[in-house]
């Protein structure tokens, strides 16, 4: 690309809200267009902080984040409190004298030779924040008054196309929804702080007998079940290694039939901008007075095949000390089996599993 390429630098842009591998391509534009060493695009919103660089910026970039320098970000403080809708550089946020004086300058920014930046904010139309920023040389000096000018020419095309991302994303989550509805499943879509985004046509006839639809999130109406949702959200909110499948029980009541809730994180792809906030709810009713058998709970709680096996002997009354030899395993083996299953039922005692696994939790509130 030629220098300040608005064409071919938009042209990128919008590529990458449909691939977004491309980002790091866009990035790159940018940083050459500007004259800057390098460039990121990150999130500001969401547990996790997710970024986009060209390589010249990757080393110094995951270093900011690792050491929680954005602890020490004032350059950010100061140009939310502008409430600028453009580019802003160093000296539109502080005065000349004061950025030796300042730890992200002086103990980060300046020993690595750079100093000087130009940086806008961005919120998608989903509410996702996220900025942009490309880093110069210290020797380069402040980035020019020009640079600022086309970049701002170019910045609503970024805010388009990162909300046109977050909007794909969403409709993969409603498809996914859709999709277990063929398989008899109802299932709604919702982001990480319980707001529903779309339910498929199985999941409205369950509003408000299972689940009611507040203007600030979903609850489930049995309130310990609701309680377990909140903490499964939280949990995903703040486990982002490990993001896993959670099971929440439902007790039968006069309306609804004893179900369990099954809370589905959607994943990132890799190079994904957006921050990992949604996830899709799946119920599965649970109809039959007889105890599930070993397939069933499996499928129920999202228990391994061993897991199921011990959680069968349990839903039939056998005492923790009897299954090992029942199941042919360690004593220790059904140990960690336990763990797992008390995890993933949402019980912490054997007293309460096994009134769960047997039927007596499930088909009465």
């Amino acid at each position: 690309m030629n220098p300040r390429d608005s064409t071919g630098v938009i042209d990128a842009i919008y590529e990458a809200a449909l691939i977004p591998e491309k980002w790091e391509d866009v990035v790159t534009a940018l940083s050459r267009n500007a004259g800057t060493l390098g460039g990121v695009i990150f999130t500001q919103s969401g547990p996790d902080t997710k970024f986009i660089t060209n390589p010249n910026s990757a080393a110094y970039f995951q270093r900011f984040v690792d050491e929680g320098w954005d602890r020490f970000n004032t350059r950010r403080e100061r140009a939310d409190r502008l409430n600028h809708s453009g580019f802003l550089t160093d000296l539109d946020v502080f005065e000349t004298h004061e950025l030796a004086a300042e730890p992200l300058y002086r103990d980060f920014l300046y020993p690595m030779g750079l100093g000087w930046s130009v940086g806008t904010h961005l919120m998608t139309a989903d509410g996702d924040a996220l900025a942009v920023s490309l880093d110069g040389a210290y020797v380069d000096g402040p980035v020019p008054r020009e640079v600022v000018v086309w970049l701002d020419g170019i910045r609503p095309h970024l805010a388009r196309a990162l909300s046109m991302t977050a909007r794909l994303k969403t409709t993969a989550a409603i498809q996914v929804a859709e999709g277990l509805g063929a398989f008899g499943l109802p299932s709604c879509v919702i982001n990480f702080q319980g707001r529903m985004l779309a339910a498929n046509g199985l999941m409205h006839p369950l509003v408000p007998s299972l689940i009611l639809d507040r203007r600030d999130r979903v609850m489930l109406r049995h309130p310990e079940s609701d309680q377990l949702l909140m903490r499964a959200l939280k949990s995903l909110s703040e486990s982002l290694a490990e993001r896993q499948v959670m099971s929440i029980p439902v007790p039968a009541n006069e309306e609804q039939d004893a179900c369990v809730v099954h809370v589905i994180p959607v994943r990132n792809n890799g190079r994904d901008l957006i921050p990992g906030g949604l996830c899709i709810l799946a119920v599965s009713i649970v109809s039959s007075l007889a105890v599930p058998d070993s397939s069933l709970l499996r499928g129920l709680f999202d228990l391994t095949p061993g897991e199921a096996r011990v959680a069968r002997h349990v839903a039939n009354g056998v005492a923790p000390k009897d299954i090992d030899e029942l199941v042919g395993t360690s004593a220790n083996t059904v140990k960690t089996h336990l763990k797992a299953i008390y995890a993933k039922t949402g019980t912490h005692h054997y007293g309460a599993l096994v009134r769960l696994l047997s039927g007596t939790l499930m088909l009465s509130s």
